[in-house]
């Protein structure tokens, strides 16, 4: 009987790295968390040119469901790939995969979406949509805190981003407003209509400016007052990602 050599022999489990042809990865509607936008397509783009020039390194996670190869981790990995192939027209035949634990079921792998990210990380409206998958699920905020090592009150504040105007998540997502500066807005508004009109009119402004961002003068200048306050500014500046 021939003995295990190299690292194999200190193993105190079994990976196998498969290569499959990256046409075959599904990427299901739904489940990655991550929200597009100019920025995460420059991501993907920027990666794309890497995965042209030295292929994919790290192995994309899946899970064979119904016969297909279903992506649990990597998603832009294989987006860049397939763009790496139509756009820059990369030879790739082949990309490296790992099949996910078979014992881990969705609650796990969504989370794995946070504790294990070594791409680019989520930002603070991702991580909520992500907290929000869990709660529906029947996790609570105790059990989303512990297992991410956040404290309650910061999962309580991340989850709030939910609770705004779909208007006002977008802008959020886009990279347009702060998210801590929206969650202000919103509270200091009349309504949370106006309180998207405000915010539009603040990026309208930025916008004009030669700016993506928005500024709180930018803010307040649309709400009609005549300035935020530094504690009004900056009272929640530790939600933003």
């Amino acid at each position: 009987m021939s003995k295990t050599t190299g690292i194999a022999q200190f193993s105190q489990g079994k990976s196998e790295v498969f290569k499959v042809d990256p046409k075959l990865l599904i990427i299901n509607e739904g489940w990655n968390t991550r929200d597009e936008s100019e920025e995460l397509n420059a991501h993907i783009d920027q990666l794309a040119q890497s995965i042209a020039e030295i292929g994919v390194r790290k192995p994309i996670e899946v899970k064979l469901e119904d016969g297909k190869l279903i992506v649990k981790d990597g998603h832009c990995r294989t987006r860049a790939t397939m763009r790496a192939i139509e756009v820059y027209k990369a030879d790739i035949k082949t990309v490296p995969v790992i099949s996910v634990d078979r014992y881990a079921n969705d609650a796990d792998l969504i989370l794995n979406q946070i504790i294990s990210n070594s791409g680019k990380p989520l930002t603070t409206m991702e991580q909520a949509k992500v907290f929000k998958k869990l709660l529906d699920m029947g996790w609570n905020q105790a059990d989303i805190a512990k297992k991410i090592g956040m404290s309650n009150g910061r999962v309580s504040q991340i989850l709030d981003l939910l609770t705004m105007p779909a208007q006002v998540q977008m802008m959020v997502s886009n990279g347009n407003i702060s998210p801590s500066l929206a969650q202000q807005t919103v509270k200091a508004a009349e309504t949370p209509a106006k309180a998207a009109e405000n915010l539009q009119a603040a990026v309208d402004k930025a916008a004009s400016n030669g700016r993506n961002k928005v500024k709180p003068t930018d803010v307040a200048e649309a709400s009609g007052k005549q300035t935020f306050t530094f504690k009004e500014c900056f009272d929640n500046s530790d939600i933003d990602s």
